[in-house]
């Protein structure tokens, strides 16, 4: 009758569900109705915004884009300055828009053509059309200025986002200074007051918003361009006008040392261009102004903590030329002056080291700049790639060391001192320099007067200035030595005041001071280095007719005196760190940290290495008396004490030569020995046994050892000679053999027709230019240089004289400023002659068109090559002809055969250790290779002679033979006597007695069936004169052995004429 109560329930369910599908059905049908509204909506604001945009843009365009011509008499007419002001602020708020979205080229246009609009209404004489017109209009006056300032901004924007890198960008930077420039110079003669200070708040508000940080980099970029000169004016005139309408504020001061001083020659730029609000500021004490915060140097440390080292050294050269420009300001601020320049310097040192410490820390890559060399580390400074503006830079620079800048510091001296003044008063002198340092040359110099004397501290002081200088500047290191040695007077000046302290240049004194300062700084040594540095530069510079004949600078006793007071100084230095017991710092590590010790050490190298080359010093001038006691020494090396390891390896002359090849000796002697342990185990692995065909002894010799690793370079290698019918030759090596194999195959490698080598005029060998030519000759270069290593190591006396500019590679001292000039005489004297006349020439160097460049002939075709980065762009001038000469002579002797001299230079070192041959100069490492050139001592032959066969010391052949050697033959005659026995004409480094085999004197007898070896009954026979030869037979040898077979002639005539007739041959084994 009624239904059951779970179908209603479920009836129930059914309706609610329709009913909450048809809620939400209706739900979603008015959402969907709301998002097609905002749809609508957003699709209709946009459209209509989009309208909006380009009627805008449309609007804009029709303004603007025809100012984007650049002629300006194809421009549209101005528009009246009453519509202007609406277009204006809808180009703000246009571009600002824009310039979120996208930097299209249409955008720039526009912007381009605002700029030129803006620009042209600014200069417009009809004020209805005038830029100016809103600024007389009170209703628009507020609202004129902030537009003009909103619009600022924007063109400050613009000039620090835009990278110059299409035309249109030049453009837009160009008019965008333009429009700075003449926004902020507005004029109106009624209302002449009125636009200073309306000029002046436009300024300060651009000085807000980083006017100058935005302008130095706008300069940069331009300088990148090469664009400086045309965008000079406008930044110049900003500078300045904002310094002068801020009457020189300290905050703007320091805002324009950090961003505008640090653009390298802005200062010259606006001097050049008498650019007239820049000699305005100049007239307003701009120089001193800036020197009396420099000289501060709490101040100066706080104002250059975020300026880059690169940025600093421009910034010093802008103060500099700011100080050339009025001399007589720069009277005034002498002493402010100097403390300014010991400040840059002190601060450019310290970010130096902090770089140098950074980079050791980080393993960061180093670069190179053309002022301050190598700079390690990461750096945030300016670079400049324009070679014109460094060396505008470097010309900042050249003031420094001018010599009315040097004169000007002498004259700041105090004119009374603690030295006695003379008794006849004051005498004028023409001479500023010598007259400052006479008065210190009435007395004698003192220890404590080198501490307290305000004269000697003055003086000590400006040569402090100078050595910072050769410093931090060190790629003008060259040009500031050669500057200040052209000084009147300077270095003999210097030499007497030296002279002056006390004996010996006041060794004592000196080395009193130093030990007295744990720092080791005193003013008195940086007069030490720079006259140091000063002499670096002359021995380097000073060609042989300059120092030895004409004496220039110094004379050669006063040479000798300093090298004996640098000898002994750097020796004392070392034995003082050695013997220091209270520091943790090892004494190696403090004397190479040590800037003194650096100094005279290299000045002490490189005079010993020129008087090796020619003497001007006495007989054992080197020798230091302390260590003439070679036994002592030895003994300590042979313990390997620190002390003596060090002074061998960075004075190794202060012993005598003989002791140096001793010690050479015991070292490779401890060598063979080191290597023979470790091969005993690898003995079966590793070959020492070759056969070498004398058709083909190089190509064998090469193929054959040329990939063998250096153990078995070091260790004992035997060969076999393979004759021409490919049968082996009789006999066994026992280092005969081997070093007849080492002399042919270097004899035929040094050849030049080898074309490896070339031979000067003074027929010394060095690397041919022309080789690379060759197959393989890298590889090549690396044997013969293992060759030449062997022979050294074996002492093996070899036939060779090498040029001394190819043998100094070998000992490879580093930081010796070497000049190859006096090589080039034998090397290529027609550029010798040349550079000569160069060195020498009166007039202005420019005038004869040099560059730092070269041109050769390759293969019948012209190349030039520079001689130092864009070289062929640099021209060659008074100032740095020294420094021209000096790089076309390393390029000649070093830079065309670099790559053979490094191979070469690679295989010598395998077998001889670097530190083995730095012991020796360039002369006693010629000597290791061909053993001693002066003629045979026959006396000390005589002494270690082996005889054979029945001779002996009374025998009368043999005395024929020495009356013949010493009567008879000439020099030369007896230096081929030698080579026939021993192979080399020259005898062994330490006499006869080094000699292995010994020379050996052996009996031959005439019969055709010689007994072998000295039986009883020859040697009887013999010795009594038994059966004379019949004097047939010539003398023969083996100089595998060095041995003489010499028989027993009749006459001590037969005897002169068979033995130089053997010995003119040419042969040797085979002969009799």
């Amino acid at each position: 009758m009624f239904p059951k109560k779970s179908e209603t329930d479920l009836n129930k369910n059914v309706f609610l569900h329709n009913l909450d599908e048809a809620r939400e059905a209706r739900r979603r049908e008015k959402q969907m109705q709301q998002a097609a509204i905002i749809i609508q909506k957003t699709v209709r604001g946009y459209l209509v915004r989009k309208k909006y945009r380009d009627y805008r843009k449309n609007e804009l365009n029709q303004l603007f884009i025809g100012f984007t011509d650049p002629n300006p008499q194809k421009h549209p007419s101005l528009q009246l300055a009453s519509t202007m002001f609406t277009h204006l602020q809808h180009f703000l708020l246009y571009y600002n828009r824009m310039k979120v979205k996208s930097n299209s080229i249409d955008l720039q246009q526009l912007l381009l053509g605002f700029i030129n609009y803006s620009s042209t209404s600014l200069i417009t004489e009809d004020i209805k059309y005038s830029h100016l017109a809103g600024f007389f209009n009170r209703d628009l006056n507020a609202q004129w200025m902030k537009l003009n300032q909103d619009l600022m901004i924007v063109i400050l924007k613009v000039l620090e986002t835009t990278e110059l890198t299409t035309n249109d960008d030049i453009k837009i930077i160009i008019g965008s200074l333009n429009y700075l420039y003449l926004i902020t110079d507005c004029q109106n003669e009624l209302l002449l007051k009125t636009m200073l200070a309306l000029n002046r708040s436009y300024l300060i508000h651009l000085g807000q918003h980083n006017l100058l940080k935005i302008l130095k980099i706008v300069m940069i970029r331009c300088m990148h361009r090469r664009l400086e000169t045309s965008i000079i004016h406008n930044v110049a005139t900003l500078v300045f006008k904002l310094l002068l309408n801020s009457e020189f504020n300290r905050t703007h001061l320091i805002l324009f040392s950090q961003t505008i001083l640090i653009i390298p020659t802005f200062i010259t730029m606006c001097h050049e261009n008498s650019h007239q609000l820049f000699q305005m500021t100049c007239q307003k004490d701009l120089f001193n102004r800036l020197i009396c915060i420099y000289s501060i140097k709490e101040t100066f440390v706080n104002l250059s903590e975020n300026i880059d080292i690169i940025e600093l050294c421009y910034m010093l050269g802008n103060i500099v030329a700011l100080a050339s420009i009025d001399q007589n300001q720069l009277e005034a601020m002498k002493q402010p002056f100097i403390h300014c320049l010991f400040n840059i310097l002190d601060v450019s040192r310290q970010r130096q080291t902090t770089n140098n410490q950074n980079s050791k820390q980080t393993k960061t890559t180093s670069f190179w700049h053309p002022i301050i060399g190598h700079i390690r580390g990461k750096t945030t400074g300016i670079t400049v790639s324009n070679q014109e503006i460094v060396q505008r830079v470097i010309m900042q620079y050249k003031f420094l060391w001018s010599k009315s800048f040097v004169n000007m510091l002498f004259e700041s001296i105090p004119t009374t001192s603690s030295a006695s003044q003379s008794a006849s008063g004051p005498k004028k002198e023409t001479n500023i320099i010598r007259a400052k340092f006479e008065k210190l040359f009435h007395s004698k110099t003192s220890t404590d007067k080198l501490t307290t004397d305000e004269l000697t501290q003055s003086i000590c002081r400006i040569t402090t200035l100078y050595q910072k200088l050769v410093q931090i500047l060190t790629e003008l290191r060259l040009q500031i030595l050669c500057a200040l040695s052209l000084q009147d007077s300077l270095i003999s000046s210097l030499w007497q005041f030296l002279n002056n302290i006390g004996p010996t240049c006041g060794l004592k004194e000196l080395l009193k001071i130093y030990e007295m300062n744990k720092e080791h700084y005193h003013p008195i040594f940086d007069l030490l280095q720079l006259f140091s540095n000063l002499c670096s530069y002359l021995a380097t510079v000073l060609d042989e007719e300059e120092m030895y004949k004409e004496q220039k600078y110094l004379s050669l006793e006063s040479w000798s005196q300093f090298t004996l007071f640098l000898n002994q100084f750097v020796y004392r230095l070392i034995r003082i760190e050695y013997e220091r017991t209270t520091t943790s710092t090892s004494p190696k590590l403090r004397l190479e940290n040590n800037q003194l010790y650096k100094t005279l050490h290299q000045l002490l190298i490189l005079l010993h290495e020129r008087n090796s080359r020619k003497s001007f010093t006495p007989d054992s001038h080197w020798l230091i008396r302390e260590v003439k006691s070679s036994s002592s020494f030895m003994s300590d090396l042979e313990r390997d004490d620190s002390c003596a390891l060090y002074l061998l390896e960075q004075i190794p002359h202060i012993l005598t030569f003989k002791d140096r090849v001793k010690i050479l000796q015991m070292f490779i002697e401890h060598d063979k020995e080191k290597e023979c342990n470790e091969v005993s185990s690898l003995r079966h692995h590793m070959k020492n046994y070759y056969e070498i065909h004398r058709t083909n002894l190089f190509g064998d010799a090469f193929q054959a050892l040329q990939n063998a690793p250096s153990t078995i370079w070091k260790n004992t290698i035997r060969i076999s000679f393979i004759n021409q019918q490919g049968l082996a030759e009789a006999g066994i090596d026992q280092n005969g053999i081997f070093k007849e194999f080492v002399q042919e195959v270097t004899r035929q490698a040094f050849d030049p027709a080898f074309n490896l080598f070339k031979v000067t005029e003074n027929r010394t060998l060095y690397p041919s230019p022309m080789s690379d030519r060759t197959e393989n000759y890298l590889y090549l270069f690396n044997f013969n240089g293992k060759m030449l290593g062997k022979a050294v190591y074996e002492q093996i006396v070899l036939d060779i004289e090498l040029a001394p500019f190819f043998l100094r590679h070998l000992i490879s001292r580093k930081n010796l400023n070497y000049s190859c000039f006096d090589d080039l005489m034998f090397l290529d004297r027609d550029l010798y002659n040349n550079l000569n006349f160069v060195k020498h020439y009166d007039g202005d160097v420019s005038s004869l068109a040099l560059t730092y460049s070269i041109d050769e002939d390759v293969l019948g075709e012209m190349v030039t090559y520079d001689i130092i980065p864009c070289g062929r762009h640099i021209n060659v001038t008074n100032d740095d002809k020294i420094v021209y000469i000096h790089r076309m002579s390393v390029y000649r002797t070093y830079t065309r055969i670099k790559s053979q001299i490094k191979t070469f230079t690679e295989g010598f070192k395998t077998l001889m250790k670097p530190e083995w041959i730095n012991m020796f100069s360039v002369p006693e490492l010629q000597q290791l290779i061909s053993g001693e050139s002066s003629d045979i001592d026959l006396e000390d032959l005589k002494s270690n002679i082996v005889y054979q066969g029945g001779y002996h010391r009374t025998h009368p052949v043999i005395k024929w033979l020495w009356q013949t050697l010493e009567q008879d033959f000439s020099r030369e005659e007896r230096a081929l006597f030698l080579r026939f026995v021993t192979s080399s004409s020259r005898a062994p480094l330490l006499g006869f007695r080094s000699l292995n085999p010994p020379f050996t004197i052996r009996y031959l007898e005439s019969s055709e069936h010689e007994e072998e070896g000295d039986s009883l009954g020859r040697i009887f026979r013999n010795m009594v004169t038994i059966n004379r030869t019949s004097s047939e037979r010539l003398p023969s040898s083996s100089t595998c052995f060095n041995l003489l077979k010499l028989p027993n002639y009749k006459t001590r005539r037969i005897l002169m004429d068979k033995l130089r007739y053997a010995i003119k041959a040419n042969a040797g084994f085979e002969l009799s």
